[in-house]
Order: structure tokens, then sequence, then C-alpha cells
């Protein structure tokens, strides 16, 4: 159990480290605002599809 309500979903966790782990990337490895821009977005949506594909992947076998 969380201490913050806020991250208890899964879904908000993932957001989060996305979010934080995209601007991170984009901006020690692009050098002008939009390419950080292009491939900040681009890193978020890889992520959280990436994740939501192997969790969709992983749905059938059993816990």
């Amino acid at each position: 159990m969380t201490s913050h309500p806020l991250l208890a979903s899964h879904l908000m966790a993932l957001v989060t480290f996305s979010v934080l782990t995209s601007a991170v990337f984009a901006t020690l490895l692009r050098d002008d605002p939009r390419s950080r821009l292009r491939f900040g977005l681009l890193a978020f949506a890889a992520f959280v599809a990436s994740a939501v594909v192997v969790g969709w992947l992983m749905y059938p076998f059993p816990s």
C-alpha cells in the first residue's frame, strides 16, 4: 500500500514514471527544444504502449 492515494493505481504509477523518464531522456539526448519535445512525446508513448501491450499479453497467464 502506498502512502499517496494517487499512486495507488498502477496506471498512474506508469504514467508518472513515463513522464519523468521521458523528460530526462529528452533533455539529455536532444539539443534543440523542438526535437526534445518530439523525442519526449515519442518516448512517453513508447513507454505506455509497450507496458500496456506486455500487460495485455501476460493477462491470460495465471498469477
